[in-house]
């Protein structure tokens, strides 16, 4: 039964490129806008990691024709305690830990997948790397003589990405103390990384946090402890992207919908469906590693993430479309 789920779901997400998801040949796709199109990579730890900028994904590759890519360093099996619905979708016993963590790694690439299309993010890499459990210490995976990860393996991974990748951006997590260590010792490899690349070649790299209109963003400027590199500059606040920007008839429709469609793609990690519909802002905070024109690059981003990206649909009494 997984079999047969698992290959018809690949035979529709096979290849994760800019052709393959023929975005210029969809109907009704939105037009890009004419200017530069962006190239972001996101460097994540798990499989789902990228709903935390699902929105501006969605919008940098369908309004303004951009290219994005993820990275994902580990597959995610740890995630098996909370698969019990999973289990009638593909006929394993998940929440077995042994049958998990042999199972839920070909499980979550394949929903990572299945999210990167309904984002239409252009490609998606696998570093297979291990989850071993659930802590709050990037030190577990990035400490001296810490053996989960093969992180010389990694480091070199992320280089060449970003080497070969050409890219404007770079997204992570904001490293916040309560945060997955894994999350954390992703964006401090993906910033290392960063940094290590010549100035004029950088990517500016920002870190993702969710907030709501009323809440209160982390500590400015931010800095996780022991890790100089999470630095964030002092010098500005954050930029956000706005979920609940309205369009469509009657301005029925938002993007928190896009975003619900990439949680519901998680369909093994239970708890995760209950973010569905929930987060009102995608947030960034820039770090503090020297990038070419950041401020002005990511003022002008998020200018245009902020634009209309769809025309307003205007019907007359018999239910036909007014030009």
């Amino acid at each position: 039964m997984i079999d047969r789920f698992l290959a018809s779901r690949a035979a529709r997400t096979a290849v994760l490129t800019g052709a393959a998801l023929g975005l210029a040949g969809c109907a009704g796709a939105p037009r890009p806008t004419a200017d530069h199109t962006p190239r972001v990579l996101c460097v994540v730890a798990h499989p789902d990691d990228e709903t935390g900028f699902a929105g501006t994904l969605y919008k940098i590759a369908t309004h303004l024709g951009g290219a994005c890519d993820i990275l994902v360093i580990t597959n995610g099996e740890a995630g098996y305690k909370y698969s019990t619905l999973a289990e009638v979708v593909y006929g394993r016993r998940l929440t077995d830990p042994d049958t998990g963590r042999s199972e839920l790694p070909a499980i979550r690439q394949a929903e990572m997948r299945e999210a990167a299309r309904m984002l239409r993010v252009r490609d998606v890499v696998f570093l297979s790397e291990l989850d071993h459990r659930y802590t709050q210490d990037p030190g577990e995976v990035l400490g001296e003589g810490a053996k989960v990860w093969d992180l010389a393996r990694v480091r070199a991974a992320i280089a060449q990405q970003l080497d070969h990748g050409d890219y404007d951006f770079v997204f992570v997590h904001l490293p916040v103390p309560t945060t997955h260590g894994h999350h954390k010792a992703a964006s401090i490899l993906a910033l290392q990384a960063v940094a290590a690349m010549p100035r004029e070649r950088r990517p500016v790299a920002l870190g993702s946090f969710g907030m709501t209109k009323d809440g209160d963003p982390p500590t400015h400027p931010y800095l996780l402890d022991g890790y100089p590199i999470t630095r964030s500059r002092d010098d500005v606040r954050c930029w956000t992207f706005d979920r609940t920007q309205k369009f469509g008839f009657e301005n029925k429709l938002d993007y928190r919908i896009v975003t619900s469609w990439a949680v519901a793609a998680h369909k093994s990690q239970g708890t995760y469906q209950n973010l569905m519909g929930r987060g009102e802002l995608e947030a960034f905070r820039m770090f503090a590693i020297d990038a070419v024109d950041a401020i002005p690059r990511t003022d002008a981003l998020f200018r245009r993430l902020a634009e209309p990206q769809f025309e307003a649909l205007r019907y007359d009494a018999a239910g036909r479309l007014l030009r």
